[in-house]
């Protein structure tokens, strides 16, 4: 049984677990319930793993977890069609024992027609105040908004559609109510979701065929100075394509002249995509040849619907020129993949004073050892030549060989052993951190 996670205020997550028991038997409802709007991004980075789908209680939390959404994640929310604006007006008039007339309101732009909604009533409002905002919104300014009019005596009572700023209010004495949600609005959100998730299921099973190709390869091949250094060149490869396999859960087959194929399911392959690009860019370091290096991918009902459809992804990446990934999906619809880089992140500073005093002997400063050490760690490099490093730093080679020298001469860095591209000329010099090679001793 599927799980869906449901985000919102307390009052609305309850009204929606209320609907949502006539759906038990197809997916199973797990309350999220926030009391600021600011904790939506912790809920999802903490509780991705214990759904299948997210249902959002309105536009505004919806559109305020845009900004964390992930592009595997499945997700809903439920639309406001009026019904629940009006339960709301109701429920302003019964505390009240009468219509309240002069009111403001705050909502999210571009969603609903308040000034619509509210001659719908066919009720003569006479003072009503509205503040629409964005995704990027200020909730202090919004309080303030409601608070001014309020204390000026131009308003009777507030509906919000943010919970912090109802708790702010409450917080003044002023009569403030939450957006709500009529029973059919949910039930309508509600079906989207379980046909998503299903959908999503049935889709995440498909067969993902990963092919890669490396790019004339006979000139890797006349490059090469004996049979032994080919050799060595694809076992190198391979052991490269191994993580990604395995954290595809699938199986690698060596095709010959450079062409590798890897089958996994849909799911998978669209997790992983990232380390898929990353793989590619570790495998045009390795080769250390001029040649191109591309994947296609093919999602398909069956394996031989996915191998038509990953072939046709690789020829495409040679008919547009810089696409590296290019996706066919079970439709026949392309995607070219935009490379994505990983940015990176480290500190500019240390509390290890040993550290500190070997950099300032060889005149390396922390925020150049942070950057290197994180660049081994993201590319999972047992050990690392200066032409790898300078690329990933985006420096030349000359440069990175004077670092790595000073990093050496303080004990940082070691020299482990050399290696021979299948190009001819010097064997390159491989390097490990030592402080990466303490931690694999432990």
């Amino acid at each position: 049984m599927h799980r869906i996670g449901i985000v919102g205020p307390d009052r609305t997550v309850e009204r929606i677990l209320e609907v949502a028991a006539d759906y038990s038997q197809e997916v199973e409802c797990i309350p999220f319930p926030y009391d600021d709007e600011m904790e939506i991004q912790s809920i999802l980075h903490e509780n991705r793993s214990k759904v299948k789908g997210w249902l959002f209680s309105g536009p505004v939390p919806y559109i305020i977890a845009q900004e964390y959404i992930q592009p595997e994640d499945t997700v809903a929310y439920c639309q406001t069609m009026g019904g629940g604006f009006y339960l709301c007006c109701l429920q302003m008039a019964f505390s009240h024992k009468v219509v309240l007339e002069r009111i403001s309101i705050d909502f999210i732009e571009s969603e609903v027609d308040i000034e619509k909604l509210l001659r719908a009533t066919g009720i003569p409002w006479r003072d009503v105040f509205i503040t629409y905002y964005s995704r990027q919104y200020d909730p202090e300014k919004i309080i303030q908004f409601h608070l001014q009019l309020w204390r000026e005596g131009k308003i009777d009572g507030v509906i919000t559609a943010l919970r912090s700023v109802m708790n702010a209010l409450q917080k003044e004495n002023v009569p403030v109510y939450h957006f709500t949600l009529s029973e059919q609005e949910i039930n309508q959100s509600l079906k989207i979701i379980i046909e998503k998730v299903q959908s999503s299921y049935f889709k995440n099973t498909q067969v993902g065929l990963v092919i890669i190709e490396v790019g004339n390869y006979g000139k890797i091949i006349e490059r090469a100075k004996t049979p032994y250094d080919l050799q060595i060149l694809e076992l190198r490869l391979k052991a490269i394509l191994l993580p990604l396999c395995k954290s595809l859960d699938g199986y690698l087959l060596d095709k010959g002249t450079g062409v590798y194929e890897i089958f996994s399911s849909r799911g998978a392959v669209q997790r992983e995509m990232t380390m898929l690009q990353d793989t590619i860019e570790q495998l045009i370091l390795a080769v250390n040849v001029d040649v191109p290096i591309a994947a296609g991918i093919g999602f398909g009902e069956t394996v031989f619907a996915s191998e038509i459809n990953a072939h046709r992804a690789l020829r495409n990446t040679k008919e547009q020129k810089g696409a590296r990934v290019v996706v066919v999906q079970d439709d026949g619809k392309m995607v070219e993949v935009v490379k994505y880089k990983k940015a990176l992140s480290y500190e500019f500073y240390s509390n290890d004073t040993d550290l500190l005093k070997k950099l300032n002997q060889v005149s390396v400063g922390i925020k150049t050892y942070r950057k290197i050490e994180n660049i081994v760690q993201r590319m999972g490099w047992g050990s690392f030549s200066n032409s790898q490093l300078a690329a990933q730093m985006s420096v030349t080679e000359r440069n990175v060989r004077r670092i790595i020298t000073s990093l050496c001469e303080a004990g940082l860095v070691e020299q482990v052993g050399e290696e021979y591209a299948a190009a001819r000329g010097r064997p390159n010099k491989l390097y490990q951190l030592t402080s990466l090679k303490k931690n694999e001793k432990h």
